[in-house]
């Protein structure tokens, strides 16, 4: 039976804040008079003189670029679009700047305006909560609800993923932070063959356990416990998963998961990063810019640009062996441990 394409469905939810962005952006930042009165500029100019935080500048950058309202140089420079030049810029005959002004008061724009100042999540789904994304994924209550999400999401995103790494040598994976299992399971599902672990912290790995178990897994799919920031990543796997893991995180601590997964894999062992990548040039796609701002609002990551992460896969020793679409706006990016290391 053929299955619909949810592609539609998954861009609404990732994109939730993304044009209560383009409210700040617009009237409480004024970001394209300032791009306007001062010619081209760089990235890092920019987010010096609205005085904001690096990474959510840059998500807000990408995005506002995505949207085609500003330009973006080849030698990444900024520039304004035509169109904001006319409908976004003060002294304008059809400025709109006054029209997005009446949405300033929304609750998501006063967070979104926060975060880019001071670089801070905010609440997760913007609910009322004195402790942030990460230290509330220790509750066994939002851990239960965020694991469901995440399985969710996988049901679709898990076979299409099986599907690209089919060429893949592989016969057993460690699936880094893996939720539920859900991509675990799509590929030993793909390839008999193939034996998987799903390494996750306390409180998921118990839920981990039992869904496996519900769903016939128990004798493919193991788990194994432990923290992927302080404990090391078990050996004896050929291929390590990270699948919507990296995009969570900061530049630091990706960095750290990178390294661990080269110091575990055998030589010749392959790392498998699956999420929604910004392309090589930062100029979208407009849905991965979208996703993003809801990462820079809710988690200390964003959308990880192709570029950024191949070249944090070389520095730690990785081999960049190309990016294969997978469904619904994500991508595979594939490394490898090459043997002589």
């Amino acid at each position: 039976m053929s299955v619909s394409d949810p592609t539609a469905l998954y861009r609404l939810r990732d994109g939730i804040y993304a044009a209560d962005l383009l409210v700040v952006a617009v009237a409480e930042l004024d970001v394209f008079t300032v791009v306007k009165e001062s010619g081209t500029v760089d990235a890092g100019w920019l987010s010096e003189r609205l005085q904001l935080d690096a990474r959510a500048a840059d998500v807000m950058v990408t995005y506002l670029v995505a949207l085609r309202l500003l330009d973006r140089e080849a030698d990444g420079r900024l520039g304004i679009s035509q169109m904001a030049a006319e409908h976004l810029v003060a002294g304008s005959p059809l400025d709109l700047r006054a029209y997005f002004a009446s949405l300033r008061e929304r609750p998501a724009c006063r967070e979104l305006l926060a975060v880019l100042k001071t670089g801070e999540p905010a609440a997760w789904a913007s609910a009322s909560a004195e402790r942030d994304w990460t230290e509330r994924l220790g509750e066994v209550e939002f851990a239960r609800r965020i694991t469901a999400a995440m399985h969710a999401r996988g049901l679709f995103l898990g076979p299409a993923l099986a599907r690209s790494l089919a060429d893949i040598p592989m016969r057993s994976v460690l699936d880094v932070g893996g939720g539920s299992g859900v991509y675990a399971c799509a590929l030993v599902d793909h390839r008999p063959d193939v034996h998987a672990t799903v390494f996750e912290r306390p409180p998921v790995d118990s839920a981990a356990r039992t869904l496996l178990a519900e769903r016939g897994y128990s004798d493919r799919v193991a788990v194994t416990s432990g923290d992927m920031f302080t404990d090391s990543l078990p050996g004896g796997h050929d291929l390590h998963l990270f699948s919507h893991v990296l995009h969570d995180w900061g530049e630091e601590h990706v960095r750290k998961l990178l390294a661990a997964s080269f110091a575990a894999l055998a030589p010749g062992g392959w790392l498998v990063d699956h999420e929604t990548h910004i392309n090589e040039t930062k100029t979208g796609p407009l849905p991965v810019a979208e996703y993003s701002v809801l990462l820079m609002h809710s988690t200390p990551g964003k959308c990880w640009s192709v570029r950024e992460i191949a070249g944090m896969l070389d520095d730690v020793g990785f081999t960049h062996m190309g990016t294969r679409p997978t469904a619904a706006d994500r991508t595979a990016i594939l490394a490898r441990k090459s043997v002589g290391r």
